[in-house]
């Protein structure tokens, strides 16, 4: 067996072999890195150019969407102003249509009113009538709550006879009763509340009188008469006598 201690290391050199090992790593490094430097350059490009034009898409979409918002608004204005215009013609037309309402519902009621007077005057028109002038239709009293021997008058007056022509003059009132024992005739135009008691007439078909009279504390009343009047020639006075008890009515008020 051989001395270890005497071994023997034998080695071989061989430089030309290092080299192109060398050169063949060196050589694969560097396309290794233009390979990576040309894939890493073309993706940053296209992402560049992508990000670009979607850049480009969306500024184009703005200013479309730019325009169309001022269009909008332009038109929502327009209609704002369509609509206060429309509006304020509703409005106009609401009013007058209101007012003709009112108007058309006064000349209505009017117009019933006169059909209802003339209807009452037809209906009390006598035919047994000739003699033309101013006839009392109806006079009573009603006592009042409202205070103490207080009473509203109705009175009543018509042209019996048919006739185109107005009658006018005046009409009287006397209450006449006891006071202390003693007879007293009060006259309306005394006793009337308000200063009622001047009763002119001028009307074709009729006219109607009434207010408030207050007769005195201690006044027991008789009788009532009422005397017309008329203003035009030839035309005789007419006094007609009223019995108080027969024409004063139910209380009337709460």
């Amino acid at each position: 067996m051989a001395d270890p201690r005497h071994r023997v290391v034998i080695t071989t050199d061989q430089p030309g072999r290092r080299r192109v090992v060398v050169a063949v790593v060196v050589a694969l490094s560097l396309f290794l890195s233009f390979a990576l430097y040309r894939y890493t350059r073309a993706t940053t490009e296209s992402d560049f150019l992508a990000a670009t034009s979607e850049r480009d898409r969306l500024l184009d979409e703005r200013r479309q969407l730019t325009r169309e918002l001022r269009a909008a608004k332009s038109e929502a204005g327009s209609l704002r102003d369509q609509l206060a215009y429309l509006s304020r013609s509703q409005e106009i037309d609401d009013g007058a249509c209101v007012a003709v309402k009112q108007s058309l519902g006064r000349l209505q009621a009017e117009s019933s009113d006169l059909r209802e007077q003339l209807a009452f005057y037809r209906g009390i028109v006598s035919p047994q009538e000739s003699q033309a002038g101013v006839r009392v239709y109806e006079f009573h009293v009603t006592a009042l709550k409202t205070a103490a021997n207080a009473y509203r008058y109705d009175l009543v007056l018509i042209q019996p006879v048919r006739s185109e022509k107005r009658v006018g003059g005046q009409a009287q009132v006397v209450v006449e009763g006891l006071k202390g024992g003693q007879k007293q005739r009060l006259k309306l135009a005394d006793l009337a509340v308000n200063g009622g008691g001047n009763l002119l007439f001028s009307f074709k078909y009729f006219e109607e009188f009434s207010g408030e009279l207050r007769l005195p504390d201690g006044f027991r009343p008789l009788r009532a008469i009422v005397s017309l009047q008329p203003g035009g020639e030839g035309q005789p006075g007419i006094e007609d006598e009223y019995e108080w008890a027969k024409i004063v009515q139910e209380t009337d008020g709460p």
